[in-house]
């Protein structure tokens, strides 16, 4: 599992790459958790389970991080790990642990105000499934 920041002209664009689908949006946490809350260490302390869906794969991809940034954005909540109970193409069924933002703690990160469609790829390759995602900030 990768990721890797590209250039983008304005905002952040990422490529993440995974055996799996269920890989992929781990991977995926793990690059929204650090455009939140930078480096500093994030506790499993807490739970949110999450039903996402969409018509193919790259919708269920942008929606759950849609969902990442929604709970950060009510909650202040930050994701530490993710567990996926089930992906079926248009629906995963997810288990998001993690704590609300300790500005002690979590540096304050320039902010994300959206997950963009624009760019947006999610493929599945012989090797796995790869990403490009763009991040508005």
């Amino acid at each position: 599992m990768t990721y890797r920041f590209l250039p983008h002209t304005a905002d952040i664009r990422v490529a993440i790459e995974a055996p799996g689908f269920e890989q992929l949006l781990a991977e995926a946490t793990v690059v929204v958790r650090g455009l939140l809350a930078g480096t500093g260490r994030v506790e499993e302390r807490e739970e949110r389970r999450l039903t996402v869906r969409g018509a193919d794969p790259t919708e269920v991809f942008l929606r759950y991080l849609q969902e990442l940034l929604y709970l950060f954005e009510t909650e202040g909540f930050l994701p530490a790990t993710v567990d996926t109970d089930r992906f079926a193409g248009t629906e995963a069924v997810i288990r998001v642990s993690g704590e609300v933002s300790d500005p002690a703690r979590h540096e304050h990160q320039p902010e994300v105000k959206a997950v963009t469609r624009h760019g947006l790829t999610v493929v599945r390759g012989d090797v796995g499934w790869r990403a490009e995602v763009v991040f508005d900030v």
